[in-house]
């Protein structure tokens, strides 16, 4: 991309990982290592939102904790909001690869806009308009 280009990213959003239970997630990050649990909207498969310091970091739980096609691991950056539908364009206009057209859903009253992408590599990349402190 060239230095005109109109894709803003202005740091993390989150990093998502898988676990295959929640319960042992909240007693290892939350009981041991002192993050805090966030609300988590649903999404119709367990998970937990953590947050230490100014980072969050999103756990799904797949039973097998294997390979995964869905997208559940990924690290997630932040676009603000005036700048997500012109970054979306920009991309698609350079050829970036979209597992999907972006969507919005509401969270606790907000709107919340994601795109999730692929790097040259198959690693996935979600593009929000939420921040790490939202």
């Amino acid at each position: 991309m060239s230095a005109t280009s109109t894709v803003t990213i202005q740091g993390y959003s989150h990093l998502a990982i898988v676990a295959t239970d929640v319960d042992e997630v909240r007693r290892f990050y939350c009981d041991l290592l002192g993050f805090e649990e966030l609300p988590r909207p649903e999404f119709g498969i367990p998970g937990v939102w953590l947050r230490v310091g100014d980072l969050q970091l999103h756990v799904i739980e797949m039973e097998d904790g294997g390979p995964d096609t869905s997208g559940a691991r990924h690290f997630a950056l932040y676009v603000p909001t005036d700048a997500f539908h012109e970054t979306i364009d920009s991309l698609k206009a350079a050829g970036v690869s979209f597992r999907g057209e972006p969507r919005s859903r509401e969270d606790f009253g907000k709107t919340v806009w994601a795109a999730m992408i692929n790097d040259p590599f198959g690693n996935v990349i979600e593009l929000t308009d939420i921040g790490p402190l939202a």
